[in-house]
């Protein structure tokens, strides 16, 4: 399922949902972070196709540069406050927009047992067209108890 917000309030913001099934029984971390990436719908550019229309791209980044170590763990509280903050930092979010995020993203995150984020990968692993994301964040949430592997995407172009 995905679930795809545009801020709509003149930033060129939008966060970007896709929720995976997790594989039962859920392997290692490592083995899900696996998974995800090589997974058919992790190819997009984000750049008006469907997720899994660009199998050479994920956002900004050459899609064959996104390893597994490519993730580090961080702490849901604080991947929340960042989140929240990035996406107020230059315009308030209209009222649907804030439920929806809620329902989405945070309810999901604190409901997490691990949380990973994508590190940035240096000019060397962005495509031909990744300029076109002035900013690319991305975290993924693992939810073992509930079975649901989260990827979230937070961009700006």
């Amino acid at each position: 399922m995905r679930v795809f917000f545009n801020f709509a309030n003149d930033t060129f913001r939008w966060v970007d949902v896709l929720r995976f099934p997790l594989p039962d029984p859920a392997p290692d971390d490592r083995a899900v972070l696996a998974f995800l990436i090589g997974h058919r719908l992790y190819g997009t550019g984000y750049a008006g196709g469907e997720p899994g229309g660009d199998p050479g791209r994920h956002g900004r980044y050459k899609r064959e540069c996104i390893t597994v170590e490519s993730f580090e763990p961080v702490a849901a509280d604080a991947a929340e406050r960042w989140l929240r903050g990035w996406s107020v930092q230059w315009a308030p979010l209209a009222a649907a927009i804030s439920e929806g995020l809620e329902r989405e993203v945070y309810a999901p995150l604190r409901a997490a047992g691990r949380v990973f984020r994508l590190r940035e990968l240096g000019d060397q692993a962005v495509h031909d067209a990744g300029w076109l994301l002035t900013e690319f964040h991305e975290l993924v949430l693992l939810d073992r108890a509930a079975g649901a592997l989260v990827l979230v995407v937070a961009a700006e172009d």
